[in-house]
């Protein structure tokens, strides 16, 4: 009914209307002018009225067939539109139903992915640790190792550079120590050399002074007496260089020895550096018999 109204509310007013002005009329019997300039019959009046009761019945018998077949079809629509409504919203529901479960699996696989994701982001990051941990401790390793292999070579370069030195020490000290041995033996064969060559220049001179001496009178052969001759290059000697250092305890003989000096010169001496050995000669005078 409620259907019905809301779908047609005009149609179910002018029913209520109709049956109202029905029952009006049947009640009070009131005659209905359509002209009322014009009078009408008593008897046409009660008989137009009870045509009109007929036909008013019968019309509103037709309209509660009508409204009943109305009724009756609203409600079979209102069935069908509510197994419509309960398909439709059943539809819905399991579509809901299936947009929750997909949207959960759907959750639960991005959840599981995330997951997944993540596991893989944090053993990436662990393996990337790992491998620069590793690669750290290599790159430390190998500087270590480098480090050990150049402290090792400066060790052995600096130990072969002192024993290098050590050896040019050595080398220069055997060198030093044989050029030593050399000049010393240079000096003692230039010595011995030297000595001999004055000990031939002294007998030579020796033997100029004992040609030109005068043996005094009254002299022993046993005499002799110590003479020192300060001379010049060329073997001349020094006016007042002849002195006698050591006498023989005889004055003539002393003061013959220096006469036989004065009277040898210019004496033989040798040139050079071995006539300083010369310059201030001391002489033991002891002639031969």
């Amino acid at each position: 009914m409620l259907g019905i109204l809301k779908r047609s509310p005009l149609a179910v007013f002018m029913a209520v209307l109709l049956h109202v002005l029905i029952v009006f009329f049947l009640i009070y019997g009131l005659e209905w002018e359509l002209f009322p300039e014009k009078a009408k019959p008593q008897v046409q009046v009660v008989k137009a009225q009870v045509v009109d009761a007929d036909k008013l019945q019968q019309k509103e018998a037709a309209e509660k067939a009508k409204l009943k077949k109305q009724q009756e079809e609203a409600r079979k629509r209102k069935q069908a539109e509510e197994r419509k409504k309960q398909a439709a919203l059943e539809k819905k529901r399991k579509a809901e139903a299936k947009r929750k479960a997909d949207a959960k699996q759907k959750a639960e696989a991005e959840k599981k992915r995330k997951a997944e994701a993540k596991r893989k982001a944090e053993a990436k990051r662990k393996a990337e640790a790992q491998r620069k941990a590793e690669a750290k401790r290599k790159a430390d390793a190998e500087a270590k190792r480098k480090a050990e292999t150049k402290r090792k070579a400066e060790a052995e370069a600096k130990r072969k550079a002192e024993a290098k030195r050590q050896a040019e020490l050595a080398a220069k000290r055997e060198a030093a120590a044989r050029a030593e041995r050399e000049r010393a033996l240079q000096e003692q064969l230039a010595a011995e050399q030297n000595a001999r060559e004055i000990d031939r220049y002294v007998a030579v001179i020796k033997q100029q002074i004992e040609r030109n001496w005068l043996r005094p009178a009254q002299s022993g052969e046993q005499l002799s007496c110590i003479v020192q001759v300060r001379l010049i290059p060329g073997g001349d000697v020094v006016p007042g260089g002849v002195s006698i250092i050591k006498g023989s305890g005889n004055a003539a003989f002393d003061r013959s020895v220096e006469a036989a000096v004065y009277k040898a010169a210019p004496l033989q001496v040798p040139s050079g550096g071995l006539f300083e050995s010369f310059r201030n000669l001391r002489l033991n005078f002891k002639p031969s018999k």
